[in-house]
């Protein structure tokens, strides 16, 4: 048996016992025991607790945690557990020392490549919790997203499919759904897809006018794309609902402080979004005031006529 090998069983080994003597070891891997204290030495210089305790019953044993033997991990296998880490790594975590040492671990052994590559999966990927179910084709929209590469989607419109090629900018979730903001080459505008609308997705590579998302990530991209049909929002929002934009990660991007200290919400949004915004602002509810669009101020007075009508129906029961 080579010793790298030895290493690693032995290691397994000592991680199952409370205590263990060097004769104990020896006969187990065949071995002298000068050759297993030899071996012990090389695990403590590796950073595992081994603790020798003298006396009749003395022997060795492993202080607090135990160390696991060498696991290999893909590279996004380690991007994978960085980016769990990262998203529960708040203070209220009560792993959060512990998540900081794997993620300088990781993080210290992964190639320069890769380590680029983690930067690009943030600036691609954002999670919320609870997360949605799975979806079949995010792996293949945030592959495309990180690689700046265009893809060839079935999608689902109304009452109709259509092919559509897209380069998408990122993948994120919201009330259980994943969506995916992209350009779209059909409508040559830019358009915000839900994925279950999504019934096929391929990376083209065929060449094609790639635009170029350097500068444009899952979280600023709402207020850095050009799109050919929108709606110019201003609002303005009442100074104790600051914190609650500041912490949403749309409605974060259109942040404006005036002079004055006024807090106002202001640029230009996709039109096709228009639906999505007015569900962000209607939670604010009187704590704002929508100067433009008009169009989302009759979207709430038909939301506040439908809410109306349902309870005066409760009232007459």
């Amino acid at each position: 048996m080579s010793k790298i090998k030895r290493l690693e069983r032995l290691l397994l080994s000592i991680n199952t016992k409370k205590q263990f003597t060097l004769k104990e070891l020896a006969v187990e891997f065949q071995v002298s025991t000068r050759t297993i204290q030899r071996d012990l030495l090389r695990l403590m210089e590796m950073g595992l607790p081994i603790i020798s305790e003298f006396g009749p019953h003395g022997g060795y044993r492993i202080e607090n945690d135990r160390i696991l033997p060498p696991i290999g991990f893909t590279e996004m296998e380690a991007s994978a557990i960085l980016y769990g880490l990262q998203s529960y790594g708040t203070e209220s975590f009560p792993f959060q020392i512990q998540s900081r040492s794997v993620s300088h671990k990781l993080l210290q052994y992964l190639p320069e490549d890769a380590k680029d590559n983690w930067d690009h999966i943030q600036k691609r990927l954002s999670i919320n919790f609870p997360l949605p179910e799975q979806s079949l084709h995010a792996p293949v929209m945030l592959e495309a997203a990180i690689k700046q590469k265009i893809v060839t989607v079935l999608y689902h419109i109304q009452d109709s499919k259509t092919y559509c090629n897209i380069q998408p900018i990122g993948i994120y979730n919201e009330n259980g759904e994943w969506f995916c903001p992209a350009y779209c080459y059909s409508l040559t505008d830019f358009h915000v897809f839900n994925l279950s609308d999504i019934h096929q997705a391929v990376i083209n590579y065929e060449p094609m006018d790639i635009k170029d998302f350097t500068d444009i990530t899952i979280h600023n991209w709402a207020s850095r794309i050009t799109p050919r049909s929108f709606f110019e929002l201003v609002a303005e929002i009442a100074p104790e609902k600051t914190d609650y934009c500041i912490s949403h990660p749309f409605l974060k991007q259109f942040i404006v402080k005036l002079e004055d200290g006024t807090i106002m919400l202001k640029g230009r949004v996709l039109l096709n979004h228009i639906n999505k915004i007015a569900d962000y602002l209607w939670l604010l509810k009187s704590d704002i005031t929508i100067h433009s669009p008009y169009e989302i101020r009759v979207i709430h007075a038909r939301w506040a006529k439908e809410i109306s009508a349902k309870n005066e129906l409760i009232l007459n029961m």
